[in-house]
């Protein structure tokens, strides 16, 4: 039966379950309540051990005091990040849009999140931002009314429920601190694990042998049809060796010619047919491409006269072309007829400047790769994860490595696994370690890191009921305070309540917009 068949089953089965219990009266018998398919356990154990980590209360009083800074940073950064990214909606091909399961953090039911490496950072996160919260709690001498795990079929995290009176009543500065070390919290210990992953874990993992390694594949690309996967590592393509960084200046057959490609994979030597070419994976709709009849599927042939045997060669080519000037376009697609690639595209095309690229660089609005395959040198692979910021000597490349870093899982590098992960082997501290366990440990850091991340930076939005929401809400209380020192404390909570309503509402949208805008332009 199909494993997502059967996930649904459980889950229905689970939710039944619940309602049952509930309406027997069993949750209530046992301080459990629901909120939906959620069961949250109450207890009043554990309370000592928060009251005995809020002893040092001056280190939890600095500890707020940084995490507000940080907190301020992510939360200005996240909204700016958020209108951004609402500018270039209408640029987005509706097949490229997020969907609603990408936009959550759950795992299994977010594809990007692996399920129990998944289950693993959000335990963590959310018990960590939960006690973070408990200890603030008791730092400003108010009473945690009880602890508890939520369960969803397993268990989901942990809570914190402190006195909401006391909480609402106290001072703003104690307020904002409970409210703040949270997220701030998540995003320390992100920080921590991202440094054991990369420095300490990663950064000892040298390449067992050379060749480029295959890390994604394009369905129904010539790579996919000879069998390439994710972890297979070519040795040479027709009869010659390919270096390990030389995959895209290869000096490739003609295009659209089948020639004999050797790679390993899962430890043995093995061999395969490929179409060789520059494989058009996707376009982006309106531009040069796309208007002179090129698709996704095609192999690109030529361009300006000059046969297209490698990515190297296309890049120099278009470097070669004045943006506005017309230039000639040829195109081979796969004909299930005679098993191979015959020309259907000849043509004009006529490259644009890149917009907002700060260049003058031709472009033609395509998104391509040498046989549908992407692959990089090994070594390449492994600084990827364990220096993204090398060479950063820029606001802007300090950014982009943090984006690289971020996007791992997207690029099929996170978590590592067979047979990619048997293409490295773990050396110094780790020599002992088998592959397997090291890339378990290792994995484990980076996901715990960025369930923690998303989790952080995703409460620090300006939004209620976040713990952003709620900070803003007392931070332009006290500013309306101070510029509005004759008004009612009525009319300031009224204004303070509309902007801070209005603003939750603008992310709302701005979170929306990402998955609609694309989609109805």
């Amino acid at each position: 039966m199909d494993g997502l068949l059967i996930a649904l089953f459980v889950i229905i089965g689970y939710v039944i379950l619940v309602y049952a219990l509930k309406g027997m009266g069993i949750l209530e018998k046992y301080n459990m309540s629901n909120w939906g398919p959620f069961v949250m356990w109450r207890t009043k154990r554990g309370r000592a051990l928060i009251d005995r980590l809020a002893r040092p209360k001056r280190f939890w009083e600095a500890y707020a005091f940084v995490g507000k800074f940080i907190v301020i940073g992510v939360m200005i950064s996240m909204l700016a990040l958020l209108l951004w990214e609402a500018t270039i909606v209408p640029t987005i091909p509706a097949e490229s849009a997020p969907s609603p399961e990408m936009m959550l953090g759950i795992p299994g039911l977010n594809p990007i999140i692996p399920i129990w490496y998944g289950i693993l950072g959000l335990v963590i996160a959310v018990l960590v931002h939960e006690f973070a919260h408990g200890i603030l709690t008791r730092v400003g001498d108010m009473k945690v009314k009880a602890m508890g795990i939520v369960w969803m079929v397993i268990p989901m995290g942990a809570f914190v429920e402190p006195d909401e009176e006391a909480l609402a009543t106290t001072t703003k500065k104690k307020r904002t601190s409970v409210y703040t070390v949270g997220p701030s919290t998540n995003i320390i210990l992100a920080f921590i694990c991202a440094i054991l992953f990369s420095t300490v874990m990663v950064a000892s993992a040298v390449p067992a042998q050379d060749g480029p390694v295959v890390y994604q594949v394009e369905d129904g690309s010539p790579a996919s049809m000879g069998g390439l996967v994710y972890g297979s590592q070519i040795i040479s393509i027709n009869g010659t060796a390919v270096a390990s960084d030389g995959f895209e200046t290869f000096d490739a057959p003609y295009p659209g010619n089948s020639v004999p490609v050797v790679y390993y994979l899962e430890g043995e030597q093995r061999e395969t047919t490929v179409a060789a070419g520059v494989y058009i994976s996707s376009l982006v709709s309106g531009l040069p491409a796309e208007q002179a009849g090129v698709r996704a599927g095609m192999i690109l042939e030529s361009l300006n006269g000059v046969t297209i045997t490698n990515l190297a060669t296309f890049r120099e080519v278009l470097a070669s072309i004045a943006p506005g000037t017309e230039v000639s376009i040829t195109a081979l697609t796969y004909d299930a007829g005679t098993g191979g690639y015959v020309r259907t595209l000849d043509s004009t095309i006529t490259p644009i400047s890149r917009s907002g690229s700060g260049t003058t660089d031709a472009y033609i609005g395509v998104y391509m790769s040498y046989m549908g395959a992407s692959a990089n040198s090994p070594q390449a692979i492994v600084d990827l994860m364990a220096h993204p910021f090398a060479g950063a000597d820029s606001v802007s490349g300090f950014t982009r490595g943090i984006l690289t870093y971020i996007s791992l899982p997207f690029q099929g590098l996170q978590p590592l696994q067979s047979p990619m992960s048997d293409l490295f082997v773990p050396t110094g501290i780790f020599a002992w370690m088998s592959p397997d366990l090291f890339w378990i440990v290792a994995n484990s850091l980076y996901w715990i890191f960025w369930i923690n991340l998303m989790l952080g930076m995703t409460n620090a939005l300006p939004a209620v009921p976040l713990d952003g929401g709620y900070l803003f809400r007392d931070w332009f209380d006290t500013i309306v305070s101070k510029v509005k020192k004759s008004a009612s404390q009525e009319q300031r909570d009224t204004v303070v309540n509309s902007i801070t309503w209005a603003l939750a509402f603008l992310v709302l949208f701005l979170v929306l917009w990402q998955l609609v805008g694309p989609r109805i332009l």
